[in-house]
């Protein structure tokens, strides 16, 4: 299916493209998906998963390489559009990640960072090596309910539980300040996700998202990503905040304006 043709245009990669890869090994086939002794998927193991770069969450490649599994048909309030475009034609100039702000959920799925799920009895704890947040924790509860009163943050309130082999989390209590991707799909303060989080076998993991913004979007509507595994991989220490002065050179295009996030359902400081 053809893109909206409202759309902005996709910038292509910023380097020409790599040469083929010579005597590529052979891709690794996985095993059984892995169980905890009561059951459980096992999201865990000596190793870590590996997103890789999916700027965007709707389309399936974006700068010249791959991005999410499918594309989707974004169900756009006019503002949010125009504030989605804005960001594309500036380059992302005002990712709030290039200012080591948390990049939130579910963006952490997205961005090519490796990360690690570790699972106790009553909490999904994911460890990240990047996206300016170290740690995101699911609290397991059937009943799937959130605490009364949430004060707005990054990553919400997640509540999950187990479906078989699969997890499930429901996401709210946003503060709206957060961009889906770095393409720059817009979040308000009214945002809910609910995620799927399934290991299809030992080296796959399929992510699943439904993204419910009144606030953004005229309906529902849900992007997915498949997430690989990663062998013997360990996480590095990767610390934004330190003294940052990286993002002043992200000057986009020379006639850009900083974007109005508050067109796009949010507030950007």
């Amino acid at each position: 299916m053809p893109p909206n043709p409202a759309l902005a245009k996709d910038p292509g990669p910023f380097l020409p493209p790599a040469p083929a890869a010579q005597g590529r090994a052979p891709k690794q086939v996985g095993g059984p998906t892995p169980h905890l002794a009561d059951g459980r998927p096992d999201f865990g193991g000596n190793g870590a998963w590996y997103p890789g770069f999916n700027g965007n969450v709707a389309e399936t490649t974006w700068k010249g390489v791959k991005s999410a599994d499918k594309h989707v048909d974004v169900p756009w309030l006019p503002r949010t559009l125009a504030t989605f475009n804005e960001r594309v034609n500036n380059l992302s100039k005002d990712d709030p990640e290039a200012k080591c702000l948390p990049v939130g959920v579910p963006r952490f799925m997205f961005d090519p960072y490796p990360f690690q799920m570790v699972q106790t009895s009553d909490q999904v704890v994911f460890v990240f090596e990047g996206d300016n947040y170290l740690w995101r924790i699911v609290n397991i509860d059937p009943a799937m309910k959130h605490p009364a009163n949430l004060k707005p943050s990054w990553l919400g309130d997640s509540v999950g539980h187990y479906e078989g082999d699969t997890l499930v989390v429901d996401v709210t209590g946003f503060n709206g300040l957060a961009w889906l991707d770095q393409a720059g799909h817009a979040t308000s303060d009214r945002l809910h996700l609910m995620e799927r989080y399934t290991r299809t076998d030992s080296l796959t993991l399929k992510y699943e998202v439904t993204i419910d913004d009144p606030g953004a979007y005229s309906a529902p509507w849900t992007a997915s990503n498949t997430v690989r595994w990663r062998p013997g991989m360990e996480l590095m220490e990767s610390i934004c905040q330190e003294n940052e002065k990286s993002s002043v050179h992200m000057i986009g295009t020379p006639d850009a304006q900083p974007a109005d996030a508050s067109k796009g359902g949010g507030k950007q400081k």
